[in-house]
């Protein structure tokens, strides 16, 4: 079953500045994404060589975003209502949703969507692709997001605005990481973990998965030089 990290979302005030700082502190590639016009946000990027991205989530219509059904804007809205800005939520991409669909159905998991996503890109073009979410709440550790693109997915058209580096490996810290790792296995089918002490380990098609003791999600890319942490 292919799994793969797709992409780190970081909730912003102002995507375009923290981009920007990101990009000139660490020498790396950001570029404009675009609008999402159902959901009254936009993004900006940052893309990697093994098909991985992290993106800059920001809301320009408060009203829209407030009342939107989507987790991702719902948790987005939450944290500006928090002033709580930094890594929020991240994506794993797969190609088989009708599967995990059955799956949740199967096992009782609770769920919500899936939801379809279209965002129009600076050059025109359009992309798709259709989100489910395993519920959890916004002030605990953050159950990942599966994502499924309609087409190659979300690259950059110019092959300039890719950073020659990679994602790394994500975590997600939980007080009770055994517990939680135990969820996170059930939920995303991921096998065994390999554990070290209260650290849980799983690989992924581009990355690592890790569950370990603590608060926050902490993101690598650029072989552990840049690094994302936040506390919930």
């Amino acid at each position: 079953m292919m799994i793969a990290f797709d992409h780190l979302v970081i909730y912003s005030n102002d995507p375009v500045r923290h981009q920007e700082i990101f990009s000139s502190s660490h020498n790396q590639v950001g570029v404009p994404g675009g609008k999402h016009s159902l959901w009254g946000t936009f993004n900006h990027l940052a893309f990697y060589k093994n098909n991985a991205y992290i993106e800059w989530l920001g809301i320009e219509n408060d009203e829209q975003a407030e009342q939107s059904d989507n987790p991702l804007i719902q948790h987005a809205f939450h944290s500006k209502s928090k002033e709580q800005e930094g890594p929020i939520q991240f994506a794993l991409r797969i190609n088989n949703m009708d599967d995990y669909l059955n799956y949740f159905n199967e096992k009782g998991i609770e769920y919500d969507g899936p939801f379809p996503g279209q965002r129009t890109r600076p050059d025109g073009s359009v992309l798709e692709w259709k989100m489910l979410f395993p519920k959890y709440n916004f002030d605990a550790e953050p159950l990942p997001f599966l994502i499924e693109w309609n087409g190659e997915g979300n690259i950059p058209t110019d092959e300039a605005d890719l950073n020659p580096s990679e994602f790394n490996n994500v975590t997600i810290h939980s007080q009770n990481p055994e517990a939680f790792a135990s969820r996170m296995q059930e939920i995303y089918q991921l096998g065994d973990p390999m554990q070290s002490k209260s650290r849980y380990e799983w690989p992924l098609e581009n990355g690592k998965l890790f569950v370990s003791k603590g608060r926050g999600i902490e993101a690598r890319f650029k072989f552990n030089l840049i690094k994302f942490k936040s506390s919930y």
